[in-house]
């Protein structure tokens, strides 16, 4: 018997269109970088942190300013 999903809160936009991707700490732009396993990843050089691209951690996007 299969067990019913679980929902989940998303707290992330459904499209990542009008963001940027930022450090959750010093709020400067991530930079994307190739892993050796063949998935991507976003570093910061500030901090020296990063996370996966598919983990994505509350506070990383930002909306880009409106051109206007």
């Amino acid at each position: 018997m299969k067990r019913p999903l679980r929902i989940k809160e998303d707290h992330h936009p459904t499209s990542g269109r009008g963001y940027i991707h930022v450090c959750p700490l010093c709020g400067q732009p991530l930079s994307l970088y190739d892993t050796r396993d063949g998935d991507q990843a976003y570093w910061c050089e500030p901090c020296g942190k990063g996370h996966r691209a598919g983990e994505l951690p509350l506070g990383a996007l930002r909306p880009l300013p409106h051109a206007g």
